[in-house]
């Protein structure tokens, strides 16, 4: 059993593996799973109802290495009405490899700009934790599905608040 533990963490290493079309890849990818509240709710603010909708789409690149993936990307997000650029940084550890089928485990850094909160545009930072799989059709052609739990911090007039949910992107992309 005791060995059974200590292989563990050698079989993950080990089962990783970059995958076998490329070192960079491009993906575009769009919100499709939305599920987000938030915590203060604020009359007279862009922020007035509980439930807010998350939607956006953007362009991430990979730097895939044998151990983990860098990620970077620039999305365009909406929050209810109000909308707002954002940076993601990110790393994302692939696990196994399933026919053409790769699991991953990923987590994000994002920051926004310009968020109108009803009295002035902020700018915001948040997160990502999550996991998804890359699905390869070609060579250098694949799909990515993710299921993301993210809490993004944003300010309104007269108090801070958290939006916290579920969210679900698929992606298309290639790899060089």
């Amino acid at each position: 059993m005791k060995l059974a533990i200590f292989a563990l963490p050698a079989l993950l290493l080990a089962s990783c593996q970059s995958m076998s079309e490329g070192t960079l890849a491009f993906e575009a990818r769009a919100v499709v799973i939305d599920d987000a509240d938030i915590d203060e709710v604020e009359s007279g603010s862009a922020f007035d109802e509980e439930n807010i909708e998350l939607s956006g789409y953007g362009i991430h690149a990979a730097l895939k290495t044998p151990v983990v993936d860098f990620l970077v990307g620039v999305d365009d997000r909406e929050f209810g009405r109000e909308d707002s650029a954002e940076l993601v940084l990110g790393v994302r550890r692939r696990f196994l490899e399933i026919w053409k089928l790769h699991p991953y485990v990923e987590a994000d850094y994002r920051h926004g700009f310009n968020l109108d909160n009803g009295v002035e545009e902020e700018t915001y930072d948040g997160w990502a934790a999550g996991g998804g799989a890359l699905l390869n059709l070609t060579d250098s052609l694949f799909l990515n599905f993710r299921l993301m739990y993210e809490s993004t911090s944003i300010d309104l007039p007269t108090t801070s608040a958290t939006v916290d949910g579920v969210t679900g992107t698929v992606g298309i992309g290639f790899s060089l």
